[in-house]
């Protein structure tokens, strides 16, 4: 029984070896081998998902983040998994917002989860949502420079130019190269 307990932690671990690697379509077939043996296993499933993600095979992907769900709704990272690969991708950003929130409620200090909802408001055109889902981004993580770029993105929507100047800087300053390019272009 050891031995098979063996085989079965080689093909999770391989997977995510043959993943770092960027061999996606063989760490598919790890970690589907893994599940064959352990087919609840949280971790290799939502591996597996982002697997099918990076081949682009996106309702293989959503397929298994559900499963995740179902699994354990608590997982905050199938929720988020969801909501930017799946729907923010196709541009369905009520499903966004939504399953933003989802993970917001199981994890109030993720900055990932308020910045996503943020660019999900601002695609809607709900600018004060939109800019009040970034204050919280940057409340929670004040060296994400995703949050500082999008509110500064919006601020330029909003004809506040040296305000999203400064957001342009502080993302620059935490080594983002596309805000250095905007810096160059807002900032005069």
């Amino acid at each position: 029984m050891i031995i098979v307990l063996g085989c079965k932690n080689e093909n999770s671990e391989l997977g995510d070896k043959l993943f770092s690697k960027g061999e996606y379509e063989k760490a598919v077939e790890a970690y589907t081998e893994y599940l064959r043996m352990q087919p609840r296993d949280i971790k290799t499933i939502y591996n597996r998902g982002r697997a099918f993600e990076e081949l682009e095979e996106y309702d293989k992907a959503l397929e298994d983040f559900r499963r995740v769900i179902k699994e354990d709704p608590l997982n905050v990272n199938a929720h988020l998994s969801i909501a930017s690969d799946f729907y923010y991708r196709l541009k369905d950003y009520e499903n966004t917002i939504f399953f933003t929130e989802k993970a917001i409620k199981l994890e109030q200090d993720n900055v990932l989860a308020h910045t996503l909802k943020g660019k999900g408001h601002q695609k809607l055109g709900q600018l004060n949502e939109a800019m009040s889902a970034y204050n919280d981004a940057i409340s929670v993580d004040k060296e994400y420079s995703d949050a500082y770029l999008s509110r500064g993105s919006l601020r330029i929507y909003l004809k506040q130019n040296s305000r999203a100047c400064s957001d342009f800087k502080l993302a620059a300053s935490l080594g983002t190269t596309q805000a250095e390019v905007l810096v160059k272009r807002y900032c005069k």
